[in-house]
């Protein structure tokens, strides 16, 4: 596999093969592996520097989200529209003079460009989220982000929720490049899922080189079974190796998307000044964040498309490598206007009207009704965790904080209000735990224990006032991502014989929900109180 994996980096060697017949072996850097360390990056070789001078300094600007997690539609808070893919492009195209028709993105049905002077690029963690993503395994925002014309994306954890063959699917659908440096296939027949480490686009004559990286945590936040035959490298060791090899390739600027926290991208960066990355995307925290490493901007642009990184790249291909970059401005820019003030692009604006409609067909039965609960309040987690305990008949639930992945507003109920709370495809299994071992779960960061309360002196009672006997055994429903290691709970050690439900974890909560008959007087919160 070439590691410049795109088709503009294919059409960028077939006009240097023209121009420099006979001259291959100055081709063969851009293939060579190397595992040694660049102290500064590698001279343009004299046919490219004849080249090199013929080139007109440029400003590009990249456009830079992440962790998109399905948001194709808006929110709207207060009289403000926040965020949205067709309100984003609207944007792109009006305020950054972005094209969605730049090469190297698919975008069906949109006019090619003449001139891009954007380049659009993902931190990864693009589809699961809401719905209207979700329950239709990822295709509705794979066919937005292809109409937005995202060339690249970081391949982030949460990209096989779907399957590896729903990841390759939504792949040729949204007809991004997914880039990880240390992403590496061990497992037989599994080549599709190999990833190239990074590519060259190229806007305005000026080469931006793209190198992509996921989080070596990987296989600990997400389902570790839809790895097999898949190893993360370590991010810092991967770099390492790739960076020269990028640099081979002989781009005007290198830049570098990573499915990684900036709070720990940021020490590795610092200790190595001598890749002289132009841009640094971070994300999986959904936090924002701005920083500079070195000369290096590093941005978490947050999460949901409400806001995103414009960085302008000021360069001059006449310099020497390395050097080429004059200016590198990096800032956050909010997506979010006046109810009717702004337009959203009608290409992807149908493309969510469509899929809301087969949505709300599938999904859009009223079954309860609720005055408001916030993401991280008790009401919300107790509703779930209450649902599983009363379908299951155990004693206690125990569910993690980051499963629950947003708050359900005022008003009715549906089932797609629970696919949009628990997102991801989870089973629920029965666990024989004794009482020690829930407290100490219940000790975890990102455990919420239901059916069971903290008291006084460190005591449990159960509810009905029971108190906890540590020594006795008691039955504790989770799901399998939890059983299995997730975030680094311990289930399987305590119990290797669990009792497998098959249920998807959001179907008691739909069932149960029903049973309540919720009104407007009487919301789910105080029903389950």
């Amino acid at each position: 596999m070439e590691h410049a994996g795109s088709r503009e980096t294919r059409s960028f060697l077939s006009r240097r093969r023209r121009h420099l017949a006979g001259a291959l072996a100055l081709l063969a850097p851009l293939v060579l592996l190397t595992c040694g360390r660049a102290t500064t990056p590698p001279e343009a070789g004299p046919a490219r520097a004849v080249e090199d001078r013929d080139r007109a300094p440029a400003t590009v600007t990249l456009l830079y989200t992440t962790d998109e997690h399905g948001w194709l539609l808006p929110s709207h808070e207060q009289g403000e529209v926040r965020g949205g893919a067709a309100e984003l492009l609207a944007q792109w195209i009006t305020r950054e003079g972005h094209c969605p028709g730049s090469p190297g993105a698919r975008t069906p049905e949109v006019q090619a460009c003449k001139d891009p002077g954007t380049l659009a690029l993902s931190g990864g963690d693009n589809a699961t989220g809401p719905a209207i993503s979700s329950y239709f395994q990822g295709v509705p925002m794979a066919e937005a982000m292809g109409r937005m014309g995202y060339a690249a994306s970081a391949f982030g954890n949460h990209e096989f929720d779907f399957g590896s063959a729903g990841f390759l699917r939504n792949r040729s659908v949204s007809g991004m490049s997914y880039l990880a440096a240390n992403l590496k296939v061990r497992g037989q027949g599994l080549a599709a899922l190999e990833l190239p480490a990074f590519a060259i686009y190229e806007r305005r004559g000026i080469r931006i080189g793209v190198i992509g990286l996921a989080t070596e945590d990987t296989l600990r936040t997400a389902m570790a079974s839809r790895f097999d035959g898949i190893e993360l490298e370590s991010e810092e060791a991967a770099l390492e190796r790739v960076v020269p090899e990028a640099w081979r390739a002989e781009p005007d600027a290198l830049v570098l998307i990573a499915h990684e926290c900036p709070t720990k991208l940021e020490p590795i960066l610092a200790r190595h000044p001598e890749w002289r990355f132009s841009f640094v995307g971070g994300g999986h925290c959904h936090k924002k964040s701005e920083t500079r490493v070195g000369d290096a901007p590093l941005v978490n642009p947050g999460w949901r498309l409400r806001s995103y990184a414009r960085v302008q790249l000021e360069v001059d291909p006449r310099r020497p490598l390395g050097k080429r970059v004059l200016s590198n401005k990096a800032e956050i820019v909010e997506v979010s206007h006046p109810e009717g003030e702004a337009p959203a692009d009608e290409g992807v604006a149908r493309v969510g009207a469509t899929w809301q409609a087969q949505l709300e067909q599938a999904l859009g039965e009223p079954i309860g009704y609720t005055g408001g609960m916030e993401r991280d309040s008790r009401a919300l987690s107790h509703w779930i965790g209450t649902s599983w305990r009363e379908v299951l008949g155990v004693d206690v639930a125990i569910l993690n904080k980051g499963g629950i992945r947003q708050a359900v507003p005022r008003g009715e109920i549906t089932k797609a209000t629970v696919y949009s709370v628990l997102p991801f495809d989870n089973k629920l299994l029965v666990c024989s735990l004794k009482g020690r071992e829930i407290v100490q779960h219940l000790g975890h960061r990102e455990a919420v224990g239901v059916g069971i309360t903290p008291g006084r002196n460190g005591r449990f009672t159960l509810d009905g006032g029971r108190p906890l006997d540590e020594d006795a055994t008691y039955t504790v429903a989770t799901v399998d991502f939890l059983y299995f290691g997730g975030d680094g709970f311990t289930f399987q050690g305590q119990d290797p014989s669990p009792r497998w439900t098959g249920v998807d974890w959001r179907e008691p909560v739909i069932s149960y929900t029903r049973t309540l008959v919720t009104t407007p007087t009487a919301p789910l919160e105080h029903k389950i109180h």
